[in-house]
């Protein structure tokens, strides 16, 4: 940071409670490989993302910063084997904002959150005199179904709109109700780019034409640009979401996504499960739901999302103090 080269920030949240701790099971694998011919098929999925996305940072230039909680410290810029030791333990949580204090009272480890890896490009500033300008993930958190009775709101957009970030994401979640996750954005304040699209991105779902539009970027550079001035001269403190649709070759349906979220929030809902074990429990009833190709376009958009990621950190310099 201290020498102005570009860095990624990477959070670990998809390693500890996103992504199987097991060898792939799945259909698909020659598309696993396409998609990064080094993955070790034999390897826990979750780590041989995590790997994957390092490499793909690296490619582009860039220099990945992962973020996790370990043994009760602040870890940015995992080691090759705390980054495998971080995929293998299985009482690792997640942390956002609110979990964060706890975790590292309770000398715990946990993957980050959106939020979660946020904060630390903060932590950063405060080391370095500089801060990450770019955090790449899959999607972002939003509102959930039912907020009307339940508000269940990710803390995710309270810290984008708080932290000088441009966060790079297939847009929201597909288990999260785009629509209002889209209008909560737009009440905080946080200027959604889409990179060759009007439409807002959902995640495994391609786009969501019914949420309001998105500001539409033709390359990296000019969400760069739109990035600077924001900070310049509109909210020096606030963060921008940059939104990457998946290929089109690789949305699911927009039917069976629907089917299979619903059939998880049934299963979330008769178990109980709520908080921050909810996100988990959603995505693998959906990857068993749909044979394993939800998981797919998962790798395919975070690995897509990294390589953005590197190409605007790029184009864009550290947050100077």
């Amino acid at each position: 940071m201290s020498d102005g080269s570009p860095v990624v920030l990477l959070e670990t949240a998809v390693t500890t409670r996103g992504l199987p701790r097991e060898g792939w099971s799945w259909q698909g694998r020659d598309v696993i490989t396409d998609l990064e011919p080094d993955w070790n098929l034999q390897g826990p999925v979750n780590l041989e993302l995590a790997r994957s996305m390092s490499r793909c940072v690296r490619r582009e230039g860039a220099i990945p910063a992962t973020v996790a909680i370990m043994d009760g410290r602040w870890r940015i810029g995992l080691e090759p084997d705390e980054l495998e030791q971080l995929a293998q333990d299985e009482t690792a949580g997640k942390a956002s904002i609110t979990s964060i204090a706890a975790a590292l009272h309770s000398g715990s480890s946990a993957g980050t959150t959106v939020s979660g890896a946020l904060i630390a490009a903060g932590l950063m500033k405060r080391v370095t005199g500089r801060a990450p300008s770019v955090l790449a993930t899959g999607g972002i958190g939003g509102v959930h179904f039912d907020w009307s009775r339940q508000p269940d709101v990710s803390a995710d957009l309270k810290v984008m709109a708080s932290t000088p970030v441009v966060v790079v994401s297939a847009g929201v979640k597909s288990i999260v109700d785009v629509v209002a996750t889209r209008e909560w954005l737009e009440t905080l304040g946080i200027p959604v780019m889409g990179l060759g699209t009007t439409a807002f991105p959902c995640f495994i779902a391609g786009v969501d034409e019914r949420a309001p539009g998105v500001l539409k970027v033709d390359s990296e550079s000019e969400a760069a640009d739109i990035a600077r001035l924001h900070w310049e001269t509109v909210d020096p403190s606030g963060g921008l979401l940059l939104g990457v649709p998946l290929p089109e070759c690789s949305v699911l349906e927009a039917s069976i996504v629907q089917e299979a979220n619903d059939r998880a929030e049934s299963s979330a809902n008769e178990a109980g499960v709520d908080g921050p074990d909810r996100t988990p429990h959603l995505l693998s009833h959906m990857a068993e739901e749909t044979d394993g190709r939800s998981l797919i376009a998962n790798i395919q958009l975070l690995l897509a999302n990294a390589k953005v990621a590197s190409r605007l950190a790029r184009s864009l310099p550290p947050q100077p103090s």
